[in-house]
């Protein structure tokens, strides 16, 4: 089956690729975009986890015929395992997942082995992937770290690897961005101490490399981290907080797409959580009311910040609701947004030089400048955000800094 990708033109995927990609749990990603509610801001960024699982397998395999090319011997088998794995790496993805489960800590990542398994080992997909004969090899790719050959999942998830060089491309290309990255980053794959590495003594290699990590970086500011996609994703974040109290249970989420949850919030939904619904369709957004980063707090009241309201549900509630109390608002209308320690992970990649296989940035207490550089841009991409109605802004923003004892960088 031949399938013509918007990116990386004509795309070939085998008989077993097809029948897994006509599944009815493959066919779901059509339904949740990649960018979650970037479209808002970039009225081209529709894409959706189905596409980018395409690219992504084309992608894999394009490693595995570099590392081939630089004298790994990879078999056939493992190659095909390896691209049926990297198909289905995002089976598993709820719809604004990311929001839910790295921002809100709502639920699981969609990569937790538990819920990934439960994915891979039921109804048709499940079927599709037995009768390839890589079942298995996939199920252990995707859902442990083999210490035998991790470098099979590494091609699939771990820095620069084909999700990365697929969504990095894809992502800038649906949102009107001009950036992108060189192909020759492609030809430097290699396999050293059974780790998945980029060699670093070919030619303008690590400049290549930094240049992924600056794409990255901007990519992030520029849609992932952007004001309008944040608030957003937010507010459907909140309405499914609140659903969850109401009764919502994870695996309730499972078949649904992104317009799927939408339709059962508003249908079963009380009025806040219509109303939070509604105003997003609508684009009719909460505003920044109150702002702090890590210039402000320093680190230790950063990570002191994010352990008390990014990973308990109930002390942002108990915060929402007392800021909503001071200025009369119902709790829906005030949101808390405090995301975890922003980490540029590439960074970690293996690579191997005349000093043999090391990270990027090792070591770690004295990285090299030139990456520490990228490091430090973003991990300063932080920021604690209290939103609120247009009109209550400054109230809003006078009680959080009495709550915070810091005054808000916003204006």
């Amino acid at each position: 089956m031949i399938l013509r990708d918007a990116v990386h033109g004509d795309l070939s995927f085998n008989d077993a690729e097809r029948r897994v990609i006509d599944t009815p749990q493959f066919q779901r990603l059509r339904g949740i975009r990649q960018t979650g509610t970037a479209y808002l801001v970039y009225p081209g960024a529709l894409h959706t986890r189905f596409e980018h699982s395409l690219g992504t397998s084309a992608m894999a395999r394009r490693i595995v015929a570099t590392v081939r090319t630089n004298g790994f011997q990879v078999s056939r088998e493992d190659e095909d395992a390896i691209a049926l794995a990297a198909l289905v790496h995002d089976v598993s993805h709820l719809p604004f997942g990311h929001t839910f489960e790295d921002e809100r800590k709502l639920f699981p990542r969609h990569d937790n082995a538990n819920r990934l398994g439960l994915f891979l080992s039921q109804g048709e997909l499940s079927d599709a992937l037995e009768a390839s004969g890589h079942a298995d090899s996939v199920r252990t790719m995707l859902t442990t770290s083999s210490k035998d050959h991790p470098w099979k999942r590494q091609i699939i998830a771990s820095t620069i690897d084909a999700d990365l060089l697929d969504y990095l491309r894809r992502d800038a290309y649906f949102a009107g961005l001009r950036q992108d990255y060189d192909d020759r980053i492609l030809s430097t794959f290699v396999v050293e101490e059974r780790q998945l590495a980029v060699d670093t003594r070919k030619m303008s290699t690590r400049t290549e490399i930094l240049h992924l990590l600056r794409l990255r970086y901007f990519l992030t500011e520029r849609i992932y981290y952007h004001h309008a996609k944040v608030i957003s994703g937010a507010m459907i974040a909140k309405a499914v907080e609140l659903a969850v109290d109401a009764g919502l249970r994870e695996k309730d989420l499972y078949p649904l797409t992104d317009d799927g949850l939408f339709a059962r919030l508003q249908t079963d939904g009380d009025a806040p959580i219509r109303r939070l619904i509604g105003a997003v369709n609508g684009r009719r957004l909460l505003k920044r009311a109150y702002g702090i980063t890590t210039a402000e707090v320093g680190r230790r009241g950063r990570d002191d910040l994010i352990a008390t309201y990014n990973r308990s549900v109930e002390a942002r509630q108990r915060i929402e609701a007392e800021i909503a109390d001071a200025v009369v608002l119902e709790p829906d209308q005030i949101i808390l947004y405090c995301p975890d320690i922003s980490a540029i992970k590439e960074a970690r990649v293996w690579v191997t030089s005349r000093d043999g296989l090391k990270r990027l940035n090792e070591p770690l207490e004295n990285p090299p400048v030139d990456v520490k550089v990228v490091e430090d841009q973003y991990e300063r991409l932080w920021k604690l955000n209290v939103f609120a109605p247009e009109s209550y802004r400054s109230r809003v923003r006078e009680v959080c800094e009495r709550i915070f004892g810091e005054p808000s960088t916003d204006p």
